[in-house]
């Protein structure tokens, strides 16, 4: 009997390990060519957003820059225009619902269509949770999820009716794996990782396709340097905005499900937070000393 025991226990972890390379690693067919492709980012003023406005623009697409700052948006729009001249600049707030309509409606005025959302904009916070302001968490939500939800709820039916469709969204690595101290930002992109994964099953067949995009550490205004300092000390790559939006893209053209971006420790931590999560757990009872404990107290209150 412990004999049969070992081999039922080994063989459901070769098929259990064999279905996550199926599934997280196995390319969707893809037929995406971005050349004139209508794309909208939100998001698109700084940072991977930005980085993102440069990559599609350089493969000919046509674009919608969202964000609340339009001098950013426009300063973004003058960089990219020799790339493309189609830009549509468009300073909404995404959590306003009203705003939200505005931004479908004048890219279906401007160009007839909508190829691909990228739901890229959001905001982070760090800290012990019951420190947090109740009003920044609340926010925090309304732009990491739920307008990403409601975005793509808006442009479903016209991506249903021309039966073509591409939706991105960025999440985070901290989608997979819980980071301690980041509670409100994990439940965050832990959500959006699980809506793009039902949608996907939703919409299967139809011609739409989604792909979710998972960056590991990126050197944006939402990590202070302090921290930055520390996770090189700890042996963690920090990325580029430019490294993430290249990747991300190819995912998307090569019809990834899903876009991990990050070396071995990254993707380790994925799948150690999947079948031996308790690792995890005392890795972290170590790796929270008291100088991780103050740099990460300062995001999002600087």
């Amino acid at each position: 009997m412990k004999r049969l025991g070992r081999r039922l226990f080994w063989g459901g972890s070769v098929i259990s390990g064999g279905y996550w390379v199926f599934r997280y690693l196995r390319p969707q067919h893809s037929t995406l060519m971005l050349n004139d492709q209508v794309v909208i980012i939100t998001g698109a003023s700084m940072g991977i957003g930005r980085a993102l406005a440069f990559a599609f623009a350089r493969r000919g697409a046509r674009m919608v820059l969202v964000a609340r700052n339009a001098e950013r948006l426009e300063a973004v729009r003058r960089e990219i225009e020799p790339y493309t001249a189609d830009v549509l600049v468009l300073a909404a707030d995404i959590t306003v619902d009203e705003q939200l309509e505005q931004v479908v409606q004048r890219t279906l005025d401007t160009f007839g269509r909508v190829d691909v959302v990228v739901n890229n904009a959001g905001q982070t916070l760090g800290g012990w949770l019951y420190e947090q302001d109740a009003q920044k968490i609340a926010q925090l939500i309304d732009v990491n999820l739920k307008a990403a939800i409601r975005l793509t709820q808006l442009v479903l039916p016209h991506m249903l009716k021309q039966h073509h469709g591409f939706i991105m969204n960025v999440a985070s690595e901290a989608g997979r794996t819980a980071t301690p101290l980041y509670s409100a930002y994990v439940a965050s992109k832990y959500g959006l990782a699980g809506f793009t994964d039902a949608l996907r099953r939703e919409v299967d067949g139809t011609g739409l396709y989604l792909t979710l995009v998972l960056p590991s550490w990126t050197q944006t205004d939402m990590i202070p340097t302090a921290l930055i300092d520390l996770l090189e000390r700890r042996g963690f790559r920090i990325y580029t905005p430019d490294e993430v939006a290249e990747r991300a893209i190819l995912g998307l053209v090569h019809g990834e499900n899903e876009v991990i971006i990050g070396d071995w420790m990254v993707r380790l931590g994925i799948w150690v937070e999947r079948y031996a999560p308790i690792l995890l757990r005392l890795y972290w009872r170590l790796a929270m000393t008291p100088e991780w404990i103050a740099a990460v107290n300062r995001v999002g209150r600087e």
